[in-house]
C-alpha cells in the first residue's frame, strides 16, 4: 500500500476484528434478530433468533403466493470487515417505506443496537469506488427519526459492519422500528438488538414477549426456503411507482464566491478551490418548486490534510435564515466526493441562498451543489 492516497477509513480495511457484538455490561437483552436469516449463535455465546412474521413486514406479504421475506431479504457470500461473525451481518433486508419491525415490550427506557453493512455499492472497486450518497435514508422508532441520512459507504465502505446505539423511551406496548424517509437507493439492516437495565421494566417485557403468536413463524427458515422458484407477478399488482423528485445541478462557478480562490478545470469538472484568506464563502441562488424537506449534496474536494468545519445557512428572499448547520467536509486527496445532508425541514416554494462559510477554506474546492 505504500504511495497510495489515504481514502476514508481506509485503515479500517485492515484492522482485526473487534468487539462490535458483544452485549453493553449491564444490560439484559430482551430481543436480538438477524435480519434477513435463521437464529444463530455469535462467537460470545449469543443468540440471534430468526427474521420471521413475528417481528417484520415487507410489500411481499400483500401478494399471495409469494414469500413476504424473499421479496425484501438478501445475502452476500463476502467476508464483512471488522466483525467475527461474518454470516449475522451477511443476510439482511432491504426496502423503502413498507419494510418495518415491531417489537412488543413494556413501557419504558431501551437501548437499541443496528447493525449494517454496504454489501453492493463499491463492489469490485474496492475503497477507491466513490459511493458516496448512493444510499442515503433515515431511520424511525416510533415515529422519532432515531437516525438521519444514515449513508454506510461514508462511515464504513464496502462490506464493513456499522453499528448504531439509540437511547429510547418507549410507550404502547411496541417498538416500531422503520424507514420514513429513504433519500437514494433502498434502506438496509443486517441486525437488531435490544436492551435495558431497569428489572421491573425487564419482567414486564418479558411477559410481552411471551404472549407473541408463534404458529406460523415456527414454520419459517431462511435455509429450507426454495430460492429457486419465482413467480411472476402482474403489473397491476405491483405497488404503484412514485416518480423520484428531479435534481438540480447548480455549479460552482455559477456562484457568488468571496475571499481568495480560483477556477480550475480538474478531473473533468469545473471548480471552486479556495486558498488562504480570513474569510472565504460560497453562495448558490436556488429554486424550489414544492413545499418539501430538500436533499442537499455538495460535490467537493478536500486537499488540506484535514476536515474543514464549514458553516452552511439557508436563507429565505427575507433574509430570514431558515436553516444553519456545521458541515464538516473530509479529508479527500485528489478526489472529488459527496456530501449529503438536507434543509432540515420543509421549506416552501421559492427562492433561497445556500452559503458555504468557513474562517479557514484553505484546501477546499467545490465543484456544484445538487438540490432535490
Amino acid at each position: 500500500l505504500e504511495g497510495l492516497p489515504e481514502a476514508p477509513h481506509f485503515s479500517s480495511l485492515y484492522e482485526g476484528a473487534t468487539d462490535l457484538l458483544q452485549g453493553a455490561e449491564g444490560y439484559t437483552y430482551l430481543y436480538r434478530l438477524n435480519c434477513g436469516g435463521d437464529a444463530y449463535t455469535d462467537s460470545y455465546g449469543q443468540t440471534w433468533a430468526t427474521d420471521d412474521t413475528r417481528y417484520s413486514h415487507s410489500w411481499g406479504s400483500d401478494f399471495e403466493g409469494i414469500s413476504p421475506y424473499q421479496a425484501s431479504q438478501g445475502v452476500t457470500a463476502d467476508p464483512i470487515r471488522g466483525i467475527r461473525d461474518w454470516p449475522l451481518l451477511q443476510s439482511f433486508r432491504f426496502g423503502r417505506h413498507r419494510l418495518s419491525y415491531r417489537f412488543p415490550l413494556a413501557d419504558g427506557h431501551y437501548r437499541v443496537e443496528l447493525y449494517f453493512t454496504e454489501p453492493w455499492h463499491g463492489t469490485g472497486g474496492g475503497c477507491w469506488t466513490d459511493c458516496y450518497g448512493l444510499r442515503l435514508f433515515d431511520v424511525a422508532i416510533n415515529g422519532q427519526t432515531v437516525v438521519d441520512d444514515l449513508d454506510i459507504w461514508a462511515e464504513s465502505l464496502h462490506d464493513g459492519a456499522l453499528k448504531k446505539v439509540v437511547e429510547v423511551d418507549i410507550t404502547g406496548g411496541n417498538l416500531v422500528l422503520d424507514f420514513p424517509e429513504v433519500k437514494a437507493g433502498q434502506a438496509i439492516i443486517s441486525a437488531i438488538a435490544i436492551a435495558a437495565t431497569d428489572e421491573q421494566t425487564i419482567a414486564a417485557s418479558r411477559s410481552a414477549i411471551k404472549s407473541v403468536a408463534t404458529s406460523d413463524a415456527d414454520a419459517w427458515s431462511w435455509a429450507k426456503a426454495n430460492a429457486n422458484v419465482l413467480a411472476k407477478v402482474p403489473a397491476e399488482m405491483l405497488p404503484e411507482d412514485q416518480p423520484t423528485r428531479a435534481a438540480t445541478t447548480y455549479q460552482a462557478e455559477d456562484a457568488k464566491a468571496k475571499g481568495k480562490y480560483t477556477q480550475q478545470d480538474f478531473k473533468k469538472r469545473t471548480g471552486i478551490f479556495f486558498a488562504e484568506s480570513k474569510k472565504n464563502s460560497l453562495e448558490w441562488a436556488v429554486t424550489t418548486g414544492l413545499g418539501e424537506v430538500y436533499a442537499l449534496r455538495f460535490h467537493f474536494m478536500n486537499s488540506s490534510g484535514q476536515p474543514k468545519p464549514v458553516e452552511m445557512t439557508i436563507t429565505d428572499r427575507a433574509d430570514n435564515v431558515v436553516q444553519r448547520a456545521t458541515l464538516t467536509f473530509p479529508d479527500t486527496p485528489e478526489k472529488w466526493r459527496l456530501m449529503s445532508t438536507t434543509t432540515g425541514g420543509y421549506i416552501n416554494a421559492g427562492t433561497y441562498r445556500i452559503a458555504l462559510t468557513a474562517e479557514d477554506m484553505t484546501g477546499l474546492a467545490f465543484d456544484a451543489l445538487e438540490v432535490q
